[in-house]
């Protein structure tokens, strides 16, 4: 619109300077330009807002109408034509003060118009930045609660690997120990005894000395016997894991003194638990009858295993010992923080993750101690499959 403003300003300058050659061609010009803006995008983008009425001359608020400025503006222009080639000077005039009022209107439309646009444009960002914040800002922070979640996973696995591979080594020391001060101690023993019966000449002596010696040789492959069934793990392909864990009990109690049974469910179901996870359960339960003949000093203990109406596994260990303060934090879970007299507890705790499993320790100086297990089947059951006895009690 600014064009054809600068376009009309010439054609009024020609015509008041009285130059009616050359002002019908510019005229003609001009025409041909309003032309083109009247069937111009603009155009049409104009008639959606307000314009005046026919009769009104000032830039009052706009009105809708159906008379376009552009169109009365050609009106009047193509009216200023004749009158100037009929030499019609006030007739001329009249309608030269028309077109100028029209292209006034035009031009504050077209200003009202940009006003209008640059608010929708506005208005869109603004939308825009709005939809960015409820909807991609969540994401985000829940993006990172995500990252954060998954890099206190790691630092925890570290943890764990770390006080992993130290419990493995602690029990790499607890056999070097016990081979040491047990079966090499009692071989070089029975090393002195062989050599005392070579150089000794007397048949008497001799015999006596190789009767001290055979229930010496006995007693250190018994020795050897225990820690190597200690390290070896139990074929649960042909053998059930109720009756590995009734000969763990058996075998502790001959051991160590400690009257220890096991109560197991007949009607277990272990259909769920596969070779590797059956093992993880024995490792759970030797672990804990080892902290029992370390630190218990108790008399007793019992392992229980029983099942509820769900399938899901109970498994409990418990003592009559003198207990302890379990190494927990504020949350009743296990202290990550790496203590080498813990390491035992620690081990048991992760066993457990990797069972999808809870663990709980319940115990108090001068009680005993309680390690209880709940095993859940890997499937979801209905409601109704779900009501579960309080199999509880019998720990």
């Amino acid at each position: 619109m600014q064009s054809i403003a600068v376009q009309w300003a010439v054609v009024e300058t020609l015509f008041v300077a009285g130059a009616d050659a050359a002002l019908v061609e510019i005229i003609d010009d001009f025409r041909l330009s309003l032309g083109r803006v009247q069937g111009s995008t603009t155009s049409r983008a104009y008639r959606a807002v307000p314009f005046l009425r026919r009769g009104e001359r000032s830039l009052a608020p706009h009105r809708f109408t159906d008379i376009r400025e552009a169109e009365l503006a050609l009106d009047f222009a193509a009216d200023f034509r004749a009158a100037v080639v009929s030499g019609e000077t006030q007739r001329a005039r009249a309608a030269a003060a028309e077109i100028s009022a029209s292209l006034m209107r035009l031009l504050a439309i077209s200003a009202d118009k940009q006003r209008n646009i640059a608010t929708a444009y506005f208005s869109l960002f603004a939308t825009l930045v709005a939809i960015i914040v409820v909807i991609v800002l969540p994401f985000l922070i829940l993006l990172r609660r995500s990252l954060n979640r998954a890099l206190k996973g790691e630092a925890e696995g570290k943890v764990f690997s770390h006080t992993y591979m130290l419990a493995q080594d602690a029990e790499r020391a607890r056999i070097s120990r016990e081979l040491h001060d047990t079966v090499i101690q009692d071989m070089r023993y029975l090393l002195l005894e062989t050599e005392k019966i070579g150089n000794t000449v007397d048949k008497d002596e001799r015999e006596a000395l190789s009767g001290r010696t055979v229930p010496m040789m006995a007693d250190l492959m018994r020795r050897t016997r225990d820690i190597c069934n200690d390290l070896i793990p139990p074929d649960f392909r042909n053998s059930e894991l109720p009756h590995a864990l009734g000969e763990l009990c058996l075998d502790f109690g001959g051991k160590t003194g400690i009257a220890c049974w096991a109560e197991i469910d007949p009607g277990l179901n272990l259909e769920f638990l596969n070779l590797e996870k059956r093992l993880q359960v024995f490792r759970i339960v030797q672990e804990a009858l080892v902290n029992i003949e370390k630190h218990a000093e108790a008399r007793e203990a019992i392992v229980t295993m029983r099942s509820g109406s769900d399938g899901t596994v109970y498994i409990g260990i418990g003592d009559d010992g003198k207990g302890f303060v379990p190494p927990l934090d504020g949350r009743g879970r296990i202290k990550t923080a790496i203590d080498k007299s813990r390491l035992g507890i620690v081990s048991m705790y992760e066993r457990a993750e990797i069972l999808g499993a809870r663990l709980k320790i319940d115990s108090d100086p001068g009680n005993g101690t309680l390690i209880r297990m709940k095993i859940p089947l890997p499937v979801v059951v209905s409601p109704l499959q779900a009501k579960e006895t309080d199999v509880w009690k019998y720990f």
